[in-house]
């Protein structure tokens, strides 16, 4: 199975909150939508004329841009083949929380902490790109 890449965004530049690879990463509709096109291997135009909307709204959609609603990303999801199963759970403040601790650094341990999460990025990304698949192809 080919690897999911949803639109990431720009790479950080600044020393914010932020604490992950891309300054804005994709909305979960985005990520769905592109999740659900690459994994049926159709091109935005096939999904987009499977579900009764145009490319443009679909290029939209997966690049933030537009947030399609609840209604409309089902329809998306299903003229790829897939149905979105939700479920409600307790709120889980574990982002809220690091989020919260990261505010409270100096802009310096804030600058330092980025770069050592991107080293481990980087780190984990070359390691992941010389690794074996999990399963057979």
């Amino acid at each position: 199975m080919r690897s999911i890449r949803p639109y990431l965004g720009d790479i950080v530049e600044d020393d914010e909150l932020y604490m992950g690879p891309a300054k804005r990463m994709p909305s979960l509709a985005s990520a769905l939508v592109v999740q659900a096109r690459q994994a049926t291997g159709l091109t935005q135009d096939q999904l987009a004329k499977r579900a009764g909307t145009s490319r443009s709204s679909i290029s939209a959609i997966e690049h933030g841009k537009r947030d399609p609603g609840l209604e409309h990303l089902l329809k998306i999801l299903a003229a790829a083949g897939f149905d979105l199963l939700t479920r409600i759970v307790p709120h889980d403040d574990h982002d809220d929380v690091l989020k919260s601790l990261g505010a409270r650094l100096d802009p310096e341990a804030r600058r330092a902490r980025h770069a050592a999460m991107r080293e481990f990025y980087d780190e984990a990304r070359e390691a992941m790109a010389h690794s074996r698949p999990l399963m057979p192809r």
